[in-house]
Formats: C-alpha cells, sequence, structure tokens
C-alpha cells in the first residue's frame, strides 16, 4: 500500500471516529480568542529621508499589542501577514492576521485584519516576556519574497503558522503562567490556517532549548528549526585549546541549556485532505524533532571571553548551507549530507532527516480552561518513561541526533562582555546572513541589549559605541575553524582576519546614524532583510524606525556600505521591518512595499503594525567579486611541505602569514612577515614548512596591510 493511500485512509478513519464525539467538538476546547478591536488612530508624523528616498506610510493597525515578528505568506493570490505579540497582548494577542493585497494591489482600504491566534493572551510571569516573544513563520510560504532567489521553494498556498516561545508560562501550555518552577519548556505551537479566518493549534513541542526563533527550509515545506538562545558556561585550559561544556553536569540547570539547534518535522502535520476535521489533525499531528549539538566548544566560542550559545537565530539556503548566529560567533553548517531524498532528489516534499529523532513523550497541554487547548505537546524535555532528554541523559542515551551535518567555519567573536566596541567586534551575534553573492556572512550585533537601558541609550551627534550595534560583514572564505588558541591578544587578531575591509583598509560594518532626539534605549541593530538579488537591507532598529542599507562589494575585494533610506513613524520602536513586494519602474528606481513590527516599552512603542512604501534608486548589484589570489596550493615533499601562492594584484599589503590547520587547530608556519613585492601586478611565493607532521593538514593563507590588517586569503589541502 502507498504511502499516500495508507496516509488517507487512516485519516478517513479517524475523520468517522471524530464523528462519533457527542456535546462540543474538541476545537471547542481550545482558548478562544476574544473580539479583536482596533485602538484609537496614532500619530501620523513620520521622519524619513534618504537620497532620491520617496516614503508614504500607507495604513497603521494600532492594535494595542507588542508586535514583534512577522512573517508573509500568500492565500488565494492575496498576501498575508501574521504579526507575533512580545510576552502579553491584550487585544487578542498572539498571532494577528492581516490581509495585505486585494486583488494584488496594496492600499489602505484593501489591507484588512483577518483573525487572531491567542497564543499570548493570558497573564505570564512579566520576568519572562522577553522569552515569550512569539516569533512567527508560516510554511509553505506561497509566492512571496524571500530574502535569496530560491527556485525550489514550495509555492503553495501556506497551511501552518508556527509560534515560538523561549521560556515557561505560554498560554497553551503552563501550570501557572511561567509562575510555577515546574512549567513546562517553552517550544513551537502548530497553527493551522488552511482556514486563514479560523487558525486553530493542532500540536504543540516542548524543548530543553526552547524555542527562541523559528526558521522553515522553504523547499522542504515539512522541515523547520526550533532554535534556542541559550547560552553556556565553558571551562577552557590556559590556553583555550581545550573546553568542557557546564551543560553535561548533570547537577547544573545548564543541562537544561542546547548549544546548537533542533530540527523539526512536521510531515504529520500537513498535507491534509481538504475536509480533515481540526481533530483528526490533532489526532494525526506527532512531529519528529531531531537534536544537533555542536560537536566542541570551540567552533561558537569567544576570542576574549569564554562561553558558547545556541543559535539565536539561523538561516537555510538553496545550497543546503545553514548560517546561524551564535552570540558569540557566527556560524556556517552545510546540511546536504543531513537529508534522505527518498529517491526522489528533485522533489524535496518527500525529503526526510537522517538520524534517530529524540524519543520525546507525547502529552496533554497542562494549562486548564479557559486556556487550554486540546492540541497535544510533543515534549522532548522528558521521554515516555519521564526521564530527561537534558545534554547530560542524552549523552548517555548515545546521542541521538540529526546525522549528516558538516560544519564549515565560523566567525569568531569577542564574547560578551568582553572590551572591543561595535566600531571593533561583535558583542551578540544576533542575525546572521549569506549575501546574495555568498561571499560574505553579513551579522548584527544587538549589543546594547535592545531593550533595557542605559545599554543601547542615543542621542543625535553624541556616539555610543558600547551601546548601538550595528552590521559587521566578514569573508566567507576566510572563517575559521574554531576559536583561536593562544593569549586573548593573538586570537583577537586572528579572529579578527575574517573581517571584510572597507575601502579605506578597516573592517566592514555599518551603523546606523541617529534620526531621533535622545533615546533611553532601544538604539542598536535588530531583525534585517536582505532583498533577493540586490545588495539592499532593510532592517528593524527600534528607536530608528526601519533602516535600508546598501553594500557594494568593490573588484578589489573590499565592501563599502551606505545609508539609503530611514522610515521613522511617530513614536517607533520597530522590532522588526520587511518587504512583501517590490517592483522595478521604467527609470531604474524600485519600488518597495513592507511592513513593520513595532512594540511599546513605555519609553517609546507604538503597539502596530505600519504598511509602507517607498521607492529607491536602484540598489548596488549582488555579483561576486574579482578574485585576488590567482592560485594556492600545498604539496608534500621529503624535506616538508611546500606551500606557494600566487596574487594577480596585492596594492596595500605588507605582506603574507602561512597557517598550518590541524584538528581545528592553527599554527603559525613561518617565523617572520612574508613581505609582499607584487604590487598592483601581483608576484609568486613560497615557503617550506619543515615541521609538518601530518601530511592531511590543512593550510590558510592570511595577508597583512600596511594599515595593519589582516585577512584571510585562501584555504588548501596538502596534496601528495
Amino acid at each position: 500500500m502507498s504511502t499516500k493511500f495508507l496516509r488517507a485512509s487512516v485519516v478517513a478513519a479517524l475523520a468517522g471516529a471524530a464523528l462519533l464525539l457527542t456535546g462540543s467538538a474538541a476545537a471547542d476546547l481550545d482558548h478562544p480568542a476574544k473580539p479583536f478591536v482596533l485602538g484609537a488612530p496614532l500619530g501620523t508624523g513620520l521622519n524619513s529621508g534618504g537620497t532620491g528616498a520617496s516614503w508614504q506610510l500607507i495604513k497603521t493597525f494600532p492594535t494595542g499589542n507588542p508586535h514583534t515578528d512577522l512573517d508573509f505568506f500568500t492565500k488565494g493570490g492575496e498576501i498575508y501577514v501574521s504579526a507575533g505579540t512580545l510576552a502579553v497582548g491584550p487585544n487578542a494577542g498572539g498571532q494577528t492576521i492581516f490581509r495585505l493585497t486585494q486583488g494584488g494591489e496594496v492600499t489602505a482600504a484593501g489591507a484588512q485584519f483577518v483573525s487572531s491566534h491567542p497564543s499570548a493572551s493570558c497573564v505570564s510571569d512579566a520576568a519572562a516576556a522577553l522569552g515569550l516573544q512569539h516569533d512567527v513563520e508560516a510554511t509553505p510560504k506561497g509566492n512571496v519574497l524571500l530574502n535569496t532567489t530560491n527556485p525550489a521553494a514550495d509555492t503553495r498556498d501556506a497551511q501552518l503558522l508556527l509560534d515560538a516561545t523561549d521560556n515557561e508560562g505560554r498560554c497553551h501550555d503552563s501550570r501557572l503562567f511561567g509562575l510555577d518552577p515546574t512549567d513546562p519548556q517553552g517550544g513551537l505551537e502548530i497553527i493551522d490556517i488552511t482556514d486563514v479566518t479560523r487558525p486553530v493549534e493542532i500540536g504543540l513541542t516542548s524543548h530543553i532549548g526552547e524555542a527562541h526563533t523559528v526558521n522553515v527550509d522553504p523547499k522542504r515545506p515539512h522541515i523547520a528549526f526550533s532554535v534556542t538562545s541559550d547560552s553556556v558556561g565553558v571551562t577552557c585550559n590556559a590556553d583555550d585549546s581545550a573546553c568542557t561544556r557546564a551543560n553535561e553536569n548533570p547537577a547544573s540547570t545548564a543541562r537544561f541549556n542546547l548549544d546548537g539547534f533542533e530540527l523539526v518535522d512536521l510531515s504529520s502535520c500537513m498535507n491534509f485532505p481538504s475536509l480533515t476535521t481540526v481533530d483528526v489533525k490533532r489526532m494525526l499531528c506527532r512531529p519528529q524533532v531531531y537534536r544537533y549539538r555542536y560537536p566542541n566548544a570551540l567552533i561558537g566560542l569567544g576570542h576574549t571571553a569564554d562561553g558558547t550559545s545556541g543559535c539565536h537565530e539561523l538561516e537555510i539556503y538553496p545550497d543546503d548551507r545553514l548560517s546561524c548566529a551564535g552570540i558569540s560567533a557566527s556560524l556556517l553548517f552545510d546540511l546536504k549530507g543531513a537529508f534522505n531524498d527518498n529517491g526522489t532528489p528533485s522533489n524535496y516534499l518527500d525529503d526526510r532527516p537522517n538520524g534517530t529523532p529524540l524519543p520525546c513523550r507525547v502529552r496533554p497541554s497542562m494549562t486548564s480552561a479557559p486556556f487550554g487547548t486540546a492540541a497535544q505537546v510533543t515534549d522532548c524535555v522528558f521521554d515516555a518513561g519521564g526521564q530527561e532528554l537534558t545534554i547530560p541523559r542524552w549523552l548517555t542515551l548515545g546521542a541521538p541526533s540529526l546525522e549528516g551535518v558538516q560544519f564549515l567555519g565560523s566567525a569568531i567573536h569577542m564574547g560578551r562582555g568582553a572590551p572591543y566596541t561595535a566600531l571593533e567586534d561583535v558583542d551578540v551575534s544576533h542575525e546572521a546572513e549569506l549575501s546574495n553573492s555568498r561571499r560574505l556572512l553579513l551579522v548584527s550585533d544587538e549589543r546594547g541589549g535592545g531593550v533595557v537601558p542605559p545599554g543601547a541609550t542615543c542621542s543625535p551627534g553624541v556616539d555610543n559605541p558600547q551601546g548601538n550595534g550595528g552590521i559587521h560583514a566578514y569573508v566567507v572564505s576566510q572563517l575559521l575553524p574554531a576559536s583561536p588558541s593562544g593569549p586573548d591578544l593573538e586570537a583577537k587578531d586572528l579572529a579578527w582576519g575574517s573581517y571584510a575591509r572597507n575601502p579605506a583598509g578597516g573592517k566592514a560594518i555599518y551603523r546606523a546614524p541617529i534620526h531621533t532626539g535622545p533615546e533611553l534605549t532601544v538604539c542598536t541593530a535588530h531583525v534585517f532583510q536582505q532583498i533577493a538579488g540586490q545588495n539592499r537591507i532593510f532592517m528593524g532598529w527600534y528607536s530608528q524606525g526601519t533602516h535600508v542599507i546598501d553594500f557594494i562589494e568593490h573588484p578589489n575585494g573590499t565592501v563599502e556600505f551606505k545609508e539609503a533610506g530611514w522610515f521613522i513613524p511617530a513614536n517607533a520602536n520597530t522590532w522588526t521591518s520587511a518587504v512583501f513586494k517590490m517592483r522595478q519602474n521604467a527609470n531604474g528606481t524600485f519600488t518597495y512595499w513592507g511592513a513593520t513590527g513595532d512594540f511599546n516599552l513605555a519609553t517609546a512603542g507604538r503597539n502596530a503594525v505600519d504598511l509602507y512604501e517607498v521607492t529607491l534608486p536602484a540598489p548596488p548589484a549582488a555579483t561576486p567579486t574579482a578574485v585576488r589570489l590567482l592560485s594556492f596550493a600545498a604539496t608534500a615533499r621529503t624535506r616538508g611541505v611546500v606551500v606557494r601562492w600566487r596574487t594577480g594584484a596585492e596594492a596595500g599589503t605588507l605582506g603574507f602569514n602561512v597557517y598550518r590547520s590541524v584538528a581545528g587547530r592553527l599554527a603559525k608556519v613561518n617565523r617572520e612577515l612574508v613581505p609582499a613585492r607584487g604590487g598592483a601586478r601581483g608576484a609568486s611565493y613560497a615557503v617550506v614548512d619543515t615541521r609538518a607532521r601530518s601530511r592531511s593538514a590543512t593550510y590558510r593563507l592570511q595577508a597583512v596591510g600596511i594599515d595593519g590588517s589582516r585577512a584571510w586569503r585562501g584555504t588548501t589541502r596538502v596534496v601528495r
């Protein structure tokens, strides 16, 4: 019997059983949404600008809810958005759904409220607010803009919304809304939007690392990633060449913290026949969860302040590379080997994860009326026998994991609390994305905490480099295999070698100018969206509203950031700003339509969703830069390993260093700097590594600029 036929038979049988239910249907046991009422109109004052920029505030939905993340999706040819809620939203808070287009056009009259899912409309522990952010992801996404061109993306209409919480106390699965120490961990809520006017919960998950954010693979819409922001303490030896992780200690509360991510296979929660009831969907929705933990602490360890973290936010790309913003490091993985294609390599919809899922228990929600749900919880904090699935016990079980994940390299940051400013390093890697050229890894630094004064205060004409973060660009080919060992100052220099450089030779970093009056808090970088096929970024910058940043990848490898525009409604506090539609105009300009999620922090904020339109000059093209290194090779010889390289140009270069990498540890081969001699025409070089003990080593070439800057320029393996 085919899998499809078997599934249809099971659905039919369960549908028949559901008809035997008497009284109210199981769906009626759900926490009902209160009537949604728009608040009083907000101020329409607008602070906007940019060279050649023309902005318009199309419409404001003054919901009164503190909004967080947004995600767009299509239904019936129209574009919709779901807006998450921070902690508690009194106006049917949780996921608030709006239709953005009517007949494909964006107008104030056509943009309308549609429905709410009240996952954040109950009382909650105020201390847990920042974890109950209800990040959202739709799947499939339909025909909407993605952050990169993805020909394999599933363009069917959306079926599910995934609502993520990173703390105890979520409305639909808690004993006392976060105030009971035995309240279950957060995770995902799986919301069926087959009927977008009536969203209904059909399942939940609970994780040791909880779920700070959630992401979906556009070409595998049944594959989601539950992403934690957990920090994990480490104890390292004197030169940071070996570390132990605190979450391996069975007696430590850190055992609940995950340094990695968990993949959630939602195959059982999707693709139901059209007449399937909610009760049947709940009976069948049993996600499988696969854990991935960093193989060691060093790939995510800060170069100065010891500590590692899970992937605060991640993105997966058409080529199956996955970028991970890991607070103290930004990591890059390859997941090509993590999926079984079931013999259909061009059909990603039937792909299944490789490895062993966690032995999660399935239980009812722990929330009682009136906030309960009849949906079942796939609880991956405990197994069916009630035993923990925390890191120590998971290790004793043989560490059942997602298999086939390959680590590619990291941009190593300073680590939380190290002394370097936003002009020098990243304090909090909040989001990390590959550029459209795939040459750069772009990282947002949410230093200052964003929401807690006085860290992120700002004032016109006064710089706050300790508290106001920005965007940092790293060269993918220069990422490191691990946090450098040795004294902190030397480790810092090696880590900084991964930076892209600006035309002046400094690090490629962008920090937004202040366009408002003084702000007590929230003046730092947050969530960003790249426009597919363009070197243009739209970014939520808290009190500084929406910022548009262009970046140019010059042929000589340098990167130049430029402010393209800004959009700050009255009293803005923008969590996120993203584009859902764009058009190229006859005169070469581009028009974009976007939406923002705004939340109030007493000192600032609109508690609203704003729709905007902006026309901007054409952005820089997203094309790879020219290669400066013509060749780089290492050959085993009797006297050692001969490392040769040839450059095409090396203006502004003082010299070169060659490093040997074995098992992730770097050692410099040349005792003195190899002087550059090629200038604008380039030259050929060679060094002999007489101390090479392994003929399987990897070698890396570092260029040192006349300004003292250091950048990785190539990697090669030994050829016999």
